[in-house]
């Protein structure tokens, strides 16, 4: 049972590496969603935001889709505190970093306070960076993620010797 539950403990650990990267391509995806229909067809931020939710994967869905509900409501004063509300209590179903939540943060203090070249530079810029996230995350998993595996594996056999 030692061996069985530190390597499944070693497995979902390698797995929450792997759902970090599918949920930054995700966001990724979706600042181009939004981005598309700010700049081109000058869609208003909460109905960009519900169309971006509609088309997401879990768990980002959840948060664009509570961000939209927030906005559309008039709950918050800032599109900021919107993210920040929706981030802080989806925290515990995202497996995203605190780096890659910081950039998706500073994205949204300057979402809708500009015209539409400091869009589009701001999108740009936020992209980028989740671009950099991105390398840095499948770089981590290609080093580590057969570490952890082995490293649960290890660690129970380990123990199970001690005990024995």
């Amino acid at each position: 049972m030692i061996i069985f539950s530190t390597t499944v403990f070693g497995f979902n650990y390698g797995e929450k590496l792997k759902r970090r990267t599918k949920e930054l391509y995700e966001i990724q995806r979706c600042m181009c969603e939004i981005e598309n229909q700010i700049i081109y067809t000058h869609t208003p931020l909460p109905d960009t935001l519900k169309n971006a939710a509609i088309k997401a994967k879990e768990p980002i869905s959840s948060v664009l889709e509570q961000i939209y509900y927030m906005l559309e409501e008039n709950k918050v004063y800032s599109v900021y505190e919107a993210f920040k509300s929706a981030f802080s209590d989806k925290i515990e179903t995202l497996s995203l970093k605190d780096e890659d939540i910081t950039i998706i943060m500073d994205f949204s203090k300057s979402l809708g306070e500009s015209d539409v070249e400091g869009q589009r530079a701001i999108f740009s810029l936020a992209t980028e960076n989740i671009k950099k996230q991105i390398k840095i995350s499948e770089n981590v998993i290609k080093k580590n993620v057969k570490m952890y595996r082995c490293l649960g594996f290890s660690i129970g056999a380990v123990i199970s010797i001690l005990l024995i």
